[in-house]
């Protein structure tokens, strides 16, 4: 929401004071440390997996006005929620019943400032006598909020309890009335209670801690240490964006499945790089949907700042500073800007999924214009977690509900220099923890068959992505359980790589019903994988409409989205393809199809047949046609000012007044003022041309785009049938 005025006479009025660096980093170091305390003291008090296993939380210091001071390293998303939330406090509880020493505010509410209903923040102002200096405040994921958490939501009523700012703490205790009617809404209100009293406790330590600060220091040092480092960041964003060419920076990525129909829906950005700031424009993205897969705008800026971190602040403090040079733009009632009372309850996995996913593809490709800065760039994390839930009674014959953590064991985007993590977790949550399968056999009625790294989950690439980790489960002290599957890149690939590189597998999974599972334990052996399981193999739709039934004799495996990767794969090393074989990353078949690579058995690569292989692979796309043609091109070996890169295969030159995008071989593909992938070696491309864990929905395509001159790949593109090609980098040069 836009900025919120407070009365004048609310907030303490201090004077900018000159602070010596090495105080002010003392300063600015203890206030990010108080963040981690925050962090430290729920994970101490609060029982849930979420917490303790899933770091799906996050922590944070903020200004009067709800400006960022120090988030945590957890769930970048809710660093963006907690700050919309002040906002909305300030809002709706200004006037009645006011902001007072020793009040904390709970929301929920996906319009006020929360993600989805299951996100709850705990929120509390930091007083210098009667004057208002600041916020700290946790907002922590809950396991149930009551209402229905799947596709038969139609708006977000329907969702679970909805709390708009609420002040549930007063006098530093809280209000029993408050906490009786929010608690007696889940069906989880222990897990609930503990989670409240945890956050109220890190709360109560920030608090602590400030104050002590402000003690030792004075109140206008530290207030001037926080609008410090903020300026700080904000200038070396600036800073660094005016080292960057101006240009027009565009991505798109299709989420399929609307819980319904199985229909597409489009989020698109176009970024504007203007000097030192930025403009993303997200009016092109789809409206809104029917069901649960939209986010509001707390979302959209949740997943924009989500992208933007890790790219242009990798070495900054991580604070307001660091988005102050962006400008956002959406449309209310579309799928990224979701009106009121429209369902979002996925939105978190859903829309703001791909935004982050789309703000990392037109940073990545704004930082790759830069020899400086290209390390930074990154291809496409895994597409999107695919959910696994369970409903019923676990084996302790108590309410059990919520997904499986497993779906973070995914691997990263490759980036210029290496392969992508393998697995990263997701991007999202730099301090990420993956569950043990004792605790998660603990906690979950589930008895594990395998955790282990899928083949060809990773984007081939000369840089590959990272590979994936899949799950295989049978029920464990129960006969049966309603299960839910809802994801998508299931038939849109929306894990993307750059420069030629490919995307990674969609979202795979496989359910064997009335298996020989229990059959085959009895005589000891615990399969690694379902081809021996026999049974019936019933095909789901990427979100399922109702659940189904899970049985003891059942059998799940998991197949996620992985990491992107990076440049043409006929330029990866064969000893690095002949290891990913060896290690079980790619199949012998990926390793020739796809990187042109011969293996000689056990010693690896048969140099001489894969160059054989890689040339014919070269040659065939040299017979691919281009849709327009351009005489009187440079020739290779014209000379050329360098006026920016186009990642590390290609740049932008400008000869004879005019400016190119150029192959490293030295072919001039096409002027800049025009769409390169027009004047590019093009071929409708096949789901299995991508690889064996991609699957195509009826109305994309797939397309390839080389150089016309060596034949190397620079852009492999996902799009809907009948559509131009994306002009991706439109470069003000």
């Amino acid at each position: 929401m836009d900025e919120v005025r407070l009365p004048d006479s609310g907030i303490y009025a201090y004077e900018r004071v000159a602070v010596d660096p090495i105080t002010f980093e003392v300063i600015h170091h203890r206030l990010i440390s108080i963040s981690e305390e925050q962090a430290a003291t729920l994970s101490a008090i609060s029982g849930s997996p979420l917490v303790n296993d899933a770091t799906d939380f996050n922590t944070g210091i903020f200004r009067a006005r709800g400006e960022i001071v120090t988030i945590g390293k957890t769930v970048l998303f809710h660093a963006a929620s907690v700050a919309e939330m002040v906002k909305h406090i300030i809002a709706d509880c200004s006037l009645s019943p006011g902001i007072r020493p020793g009040d904390m505010f709970l929301v929920n509410h996906p319009y006020k400032g929360a993600l989805h209903a299951p996100d709850f923040g705990l929120v509390a102002p930091a007083f210098h006598g009667e004057r208002l200096i600041g916020w700290v405040g946790v907002c922590s994921h809950q396991i149930d909020v009551g209402g229905v958490f799947g596709t038969e939501a139609t708006e977000a009523y329907q969702e679970g309890m909805l709390v708009p700012p609420l002040r549930v703490v007063e006098n530093g205790e809280f209000r029993s009335d408050m906490m009786a009617m929010v608690l007696g809404m889940s069906r989880l209100p222990v897990n609930m209670s503990l989670d409240f009293r945890g956050m109220m406790a890190a709360n109560r330590v920030a608090l602590r801690r400030l104050q002590e600060t402000v003690d030792q220091y004075g109140i206008d040092t530290v207030l001037s240490v926080m609008d410090g480092a903020i300026d700080i960041s904000e200038k070396a964003v600036r800073e660094r964006l005016r080292e960057l060419p101006d240009g027009v920076y565009r991505a798109q990525v299709f989420l399929d499945h609307d819980g319904v129909q199985n229909k597409l829906y489009r989020i698109h950005v176009e970024m504007t790089k203007t000097d030192d700031h930025l403009t993303l424009d997200f009016t092109k993205s789809a409206d809104q949907a029917p069901r649960f897969m939209n986010c509001t705008a707390s979302g959209l800026l949740a997943g924009i700042r989500a992208g933007m971190l890790p790219i242009l602040a990798y070495d900054l403090p991580w604070n307001e500073g660091v988005f102050r040079p962006m400008k956002v733009i959406a449309r209310e009632g579309s799928i990224v800007s979701a009106k009121f009372p429209a369902p979002v309850g996925q939105g978190p996995i859903g829309a703001m999924w791909l935004v982050e996913t789309t703000v990392t593809e037109v940073l990545s490709k704004l930082v790759a214009s830069s020899r400086k800065y290209i390390g930074e760039a990154q291809a496409a994390p895994n597409g999107g977690p695919d959910t696994f839930n369970l409903q019923g009674q676990n084996q302790y014959g108590e309410p059990n509900r919520g997904a499986s953590l497993d779906q973070v064991y995914v691997g990263g985007g490759a980036y210029s220099h290496r392969d992508g993590l393998s697995p990263q977790g997701h991007r999202h949550i730099p301090a990420i923890r993956l569950q043990n399968i004792e605790r998660a056999e603990n906690n979950t009625p589930l008895l594990y068959l395998f955790r282990k790294f899928l083949v060809d989950t990773a984007g081939p690439g000369r840089q590959r992505g990272g590979a994936s980790v899949g799950h295989g489960y049978i029920l464990h002290d129960v006969d049966k359980m309603d299960v839910r599957f809802a994801c998508h890149c299931y038939e849109s690939p929306s894990s993307l790589g750059l420069y030629g590189g490919y995307p990674s597998a969609c979202n795979t999974r496989r359910f064997s019903r009335h298996s020989n599972i229990r059959a085959q334990i009895a005589e000891g052996h615990m399969p690694r994988d379902m081809s021996t399981l026999g049974g019936e193999l019933p095909t789901f739709p990427a979100k399922m409409t109702k659940p189904d039934l899970f049985t003891k004799d059942d059998v799940f495996e998991n197949g996620p989205s992985a990491g992107a990767g990076w440049g043409d794969p006929i330029d990866r090393d064969p000893a690095d393809v002949a290891d990913d074989v060896r290690f079980g990353m790619i199949s012998a078949a990926v390793a020739h199809d796809i990187y042109g690579v011969v293996l000689a058995g056990k010693s690896g690569a048969d140099l001489k047949a894969t160059a054989t292989r890689r040339d014919g692979l070269r040659a065939a796309r040299l017979t691919w046609k281009a849709a327009k043609t351009l005489k009187n091109l440079p020739g290779r070996d014209a000379k050329g000012e360098e006026l920016a890169i186009a990642g590390d295969r290609a740049s932008i030159q400008k000869i004879g007044g005019q400016a190119y995008f150029r192959c490293e071989c030295g072919t001039c593909i096409a002027p800049t003022n025009e769409n390169w992938k027009d004047y590019a070696l093009q071929a409708n491309t096949t789901a299995a041309e991508l690889g064996p864990r991609i699957t195509l929905h009826a109305e994309l395509e797939a397309k390839r785009y080389a150089c016309p001159g060596c034949g190397r790949l620079h852009a492999v593109e996902i799009k809907l049938k009948n559509e131009p090609p994306l002009f991706d980098c439109e470069f003000k040069v």
